[in-house]
C-alpha cells in the first residue's frame, strides 16, 4: 500500500491511495457492515475513534449509518443517503456527522483498476460554506490507510487499538 496523498481546496478534501486488492474487495470493505466495523477506527494523537455499528441500504436513496465512540468514550454518529452506486467503481453518499453540526456534505469514492490493485480516489465536498468542517475531516488519508491495511493484510481496528 502506498501512502495516501491529500489535496484541499476551498470546498473539498481529496485523497488518493493505491490498494493492492481488487476494486470488488475494496468496494465490499466500504459497504459491508461486517467489514466496516473491522477496519474503521484507530488511536492516535490526532484521531481516536472506533466505529462499532454500521448499516447500509445499498441502493440510490438508501440510508447508511455509522455509530461508535471517540477516545473519551463519547458516542458519535455519521450517516446519510446513497446518491449513486456503480458497483464496484463508484459510490457517492451524503454525509452528516454528529460532531459537525449536522451539516450535510458529499463523499465520493472512485475505485479504478490499477495494475494488480485499485487506485482509490476519495473526495469529501461541500465544505466551503463551513470552513471549520474542512479541518475536522482532514483525517481521510489516515482512514484510507486503515482501509488499505485491512483489505491488503487483514489488519483490524483491534490490531491498531492494542498496538497503541
Amino acid at each position: 500500500m502506498a501512502p495516501g496523498s491529500i489535496g484541499v481546496d476551498g470546498d473539498a478534501i481529496v485523497s488518493e491511495i493505491y490498494i493492492a486488492a481488487s476494486p470488488e474487495d475494496v468496494f465490499r470493505a466500504l459497504v459491508d457492515p461486517d467489514l466496516v466495523v473491522k477496519w474503521w477506527g484507530g488511536q492516535g494523537a490526532e484521531q481516536t475513534f472506533r466505529c462499532t455499528h454500521f448499516e447500509a441500504d445499498l441502493r440510490p436513496g438508501g440510508r447508511w449509518r455509522s455509530c461508535g465512540f471517540d477516545g473519551l468514550g463519547r458516542p458519535f454518529e455519521a450517516g446519510g443517503e446513497y446518491v449513486e452506486i456503480v458497483r464496484p467503481c463508484l459510490l457517492v453518499q451524503t454525509w452528516v456527522a454528529s460532531w459537525a453540526a449536522q451539516v450535510k456534505t458529499t463523499v465520493r469514492w472512485e475505485l479504478r483498476p490499477a495494475g494488480e490493485g485499485t487506485m482509490v480516489r476519495h473526495k469529501h465536498s461541500g465544505l466551503a460554506a463551513h470552513p471549520p468542517l474542512g479541518r475536522s475531516f482532514r483525517g481521510w488519508p489516515r482512514m484510507l490507510g486503515w482501509l488499505g491495511a485491512f483489505v491488503e493484510s487483514g489488519e483490524t481496528v483491534n490490531d491498531r487499538w492494542l498496538a497503541s
